[in-house]
């Protein structure tokens, strides 16, 4: 991956990251990696692939939102409930208002996921190459894409992004800064996978232990 390139993608994961980025400038990141992910929805897949993966690993393995399954192509908690909206997070935020958008707590998980999206939040607990396999078979029909199917990949995965972070933060807080140091991790790491190169796992899965959340924590905050 070219030097720019690495540094749209470390903007775009602080700009996840912090929300009090300018819009102007949040506006320009996406635009520009929006146009990386059709230009190379590959190195795109492999990149948000392991870092989906990784959000959704470090939480308590007690979560519910590690037990996610996919049932007939919808994901479902254990008990059979769909999962994708607002309601998964009240086991630990209760709503404080009717207008969800107006919920400090919960107003990014306002707009409901689309099955996609809620499945690929179910798949990633299995790790970045089985979430990279299905996001090959599910989201990148050709070797680049325009229009409609770039900007699918992308808006899945970035509401993807902001569900598995609104999960995490909830027990790690808001100065976590996990999602920015792993996202320029993986953007290392998508290069040489796609390139068929050997790269650091034992690293990453120490560092993947180190960041995520203690087993029992899920207990004790719900």
């Amino acid at each position: 991956m070219r030097q720019p390139e690495k540094v749209w993608v470390a903007r775009f994961a602080v700009a996840l990251s912090d929300p009090l980025i300018a819009v102007d400038a949040r506006v320009e990141t996406e635009q520009a990696v929006l146009s990386l992910a059709g230009r190379d929805p590959h190195w795109f897949a492999a990149w948000s692939s392991g870092l989906v993966s990784d959000i959704v690993r470090t939480l308590d393995p007690d979560d519910p939102w590690r037990k996610i399954t996919v049932v007939n192509g919808q994901a479902q908690h254990p008990d059979g409930s769909p999962f994708g909206s607002y309601v998964d997070s009240t086991d630990l935020v209760h709503a404080q208002t009717e207008d969800i958008r107006s919920d400090l707590g919960l107003a990014a998980l306002e707009q409901r996921l689309d099955a996609r999206t809620a499945e690929l939040l179910a798949v990633a607990g299995g790790g970045w190459s089985t979430t990279l396999n299905w996001m090959r078979a599910n989201l990148i029909p050709d070797a680049a894409l325009e229009g409609p199917d770039a900007e699918a990949l992308f808006r899945t995965v970035v509401t993807a992004l902001r569900w598995a972070m609104h999960r995490r933060r909830l027990f790690v807080g808001y100065d976590d800064q996990f999602l920015a140091v792993s996202g320029v991790e993986w953007a290392n790491r998508a290069y040489k996978i796609i390139s068929g190169e050997d790269w650091d796992e034992a690293r990453a899965a120490r560092f993947l232990k180190q960041s995520s959340v203690a087993p029992g924590t899920y207990a004790q905050f719900s």
